[in-house]
């Protein structure tokens, strides 16, 4: 008999840990999710979020929307062994931030006539594809970003480990990668770019017509794409070549 009271009380602990809840959120254009949570996007016509908590009760997941910025994270700091999967469904969107290992995907094109911002650290993710006049990137701390894009101007800085792969097409591109950052915009068609690599950071780039580069203190820049212009530099072990 006492091996079924504790049974049942195991039972009924674990699904206190386990829920799921639908949520219906203010208006937001930027998201940031953090704490090893993991956000999936879907368009729609109006905000909300559906939670799924594993390990944590699903009111200590919060969604709060302050400053038209949706943050999504948990409640205190002793939530080892939470597994948190939350899908969000957005009106538009114009920045994404992951940090502490939370992640987001959206398999859907996220499309903007502005600017797009995009900030990675801290061992986050984010996978999407987007398209606006204007990305930019910062990603460091072991942070991975992998991105399709259709852009008039990308910007991407990355440091620290931290890791961008770009596809797609822009027509003028600027990366810069330092402290074992890599950047890697092989698949990212463009007409111009401006790069720089340094401390052992990593360019990539797929340029047509115009390539300015330059590499110190073992950074390196490798391009393919057969641009009709190059200016280049190296310094300090840093190298730049055709790949």
């Amino acid at each position: 008999m006492k091996n079924y009271v504790l049974l049942g009380l195991s039972l009924f602990i674990g699904s206190l840990c386990f829920g799921q809840t639908t949520r219906q959120l203010s208006s937001f254009d930027e998201l940031t999710v953090h704490e090893g949570i993991e956000v999936i996007l879907t368009k729609g016509t109006d905000e909300s979020a559906r939670i799924e908590a594993d390990g944590i009760a699903v009111d200590k997941v919060l969604t709060d929307v302050s400053g038209g910025t949706l943050k999504v994270h948990l409640e205190g700091n002793n939530n080892r062994g939470a597994d948190v999967r939350v899908y969000i469904t957005y009106v538009s969107l114009e920045g994404l931030s992951a940090s502490s290992a939370g992640s987001i995907s959206a398999d859907e094109r996220i499309a903007t006539d502005d600017e797009f911002e995009i900030s990675c650290s801290s061992a986050g993710s984010i996978e999407a594809k987007i398209e606006a006049d204007e990305i930019e990137l910062d990603v460091s701390s072991s942070g991975d970003v992998t991105l399709e894009v259709v852009a008039s101007f990308l910007e991407a800085e990355v440091s620290s480990a931290g890791s961008i792969k770009v596809s797609g097409k822009a027509a003028s591109v600027e990366a810069y990668a330092s402290s074992s950052g890599e950047f890697n915009g092989y698949d990212l068609e463009a007409k111009s770019a401006e790069v720089k690599a340094s401390s052992g950071g990593s360019v990539k780039v797929n340029v047509s017509d115009e390539l300015d580069a330059r590499a110190s203190s073992g950074g390196s820049v490798r391009f393919k794409g057969n641009p009709s212009t190059i200016d280049k530099e190296t310094s300090s072990g840093g190298s730049v070549r055709e790949s």
